[in-house]
């Protein structure tokens, strides 16, 4: 299925854990207000990052996986792998590739399984 996110990091402070908040999904189990919490270990790099991510909806909703990104390339890019997660987010599996655009908002775009859902060979 594909999946994009948008998401503000006004308030990343590059401490363990650092936050963003998602303000589009197309993902309903995902919803705008929801955070991301990075807990590095490499989360105050002004050339990259290296963290593992955790989509936190709340309520014990979650999704775990891992981002990389290079921040000091042009355009910026990267990387988040998403292989686990809990309640309405279990089976949660997802690749994204990672952008962000002049208004500094960051964008995931890629795809995912959720639940039951098996993948194509």
């Amino acid at each position: 299925q594909p999946l994009k996110i948008s998401k503000e990091c006004s308030q990343y402070t590059g401490q363990t854990p650092s936050f963003c908040t998602i303000t589009e999904s197309n993902l309903a189990a995902i919803p705008a207000g929801t955070k991301i919490l990075y807990y590095g270990p490499v989360t105050g790099s002004p050339l990259f990052g290296s963290s593992t991510a955790v989509i936190a909806v709340g309520n014990g909703d979650t999704a775990v996986g891992y981002c990389v990104t290079y921040d000091t390339a042009s355009p910026m890019q990267g990387t988040c792998a998403f292989h686990a997660g809990s309640g309405t987010l279990a089976g949660f599996q997802a690749v994204v590739k990672v952008t962000v655009d002049d208004k500094q908002i960051y964008h995931w775009d890629g795809g995912y399984l959720l639940g039951t859902d098996k993948a194509a060979k």
